[in-house]
């Protein structure tokens, strides 16, 4: 039997793709990120549009480098609004980078909308390298 519904509402014939949409709702167009292989490094280029240095956090844990960001768009005075909807939240995303980067093999930067940060490559004698563990 033929559903009639989606013959005369367009909104049933997408239903797929509007719950897909609305299951992603976790600022999926945010934190856009590109990432290039440098001679002695690795390059992440993450878009953060109208985020201000001072509400990005990055920290470093178990191989994880976690980049954070916090967002708040003002209100503006003397403006007449008919319709506004307040811009607000947290988003952060995790990028694996290996258990042997350390904090000081870390650079970022932040300009026009694009956060910059630079990975050293760890070089693989030190990844090798053997570790002896004393006994008491």
């Amino acid at each position: 039997m033929r559903n009639y519904i989606t013959t005369f509402d367009p909104f049933f014939d997408n239903i797929d793709k509007f719950f897909l949409k609305a299951s992603n709702c976790k600022a999926p167009h945010m934190m856009k990120t590109d990432i290039k292989e440098l001679d002695d490094s690795y390059e992440l280029e993450i878009e953060l549009p109208k985020i201000k240095k001072e509400d990005v956090k990055i920290t470093l844990k178990e191989g994880y480098l976690t980049i954070g960001a916090t967002y708040n768009e003002e209100k503006e005075e003397n403006k007449k609004y008919l319709h506004r909807e307040r811009r607000y939240g947290e988003f952060s995303r995790s990028y694996y980078v290996g258990d042997y980067v350390k904090l000081e093999d870390v650079n970022a930067s932040l300009k026009d909308g694009v956060l910059t940060v630079n990975i050293k490559k760890v070089d693989d004698k030190e990844k090798e390298k053997e570790y002896l563990v004393t006994i008491d």
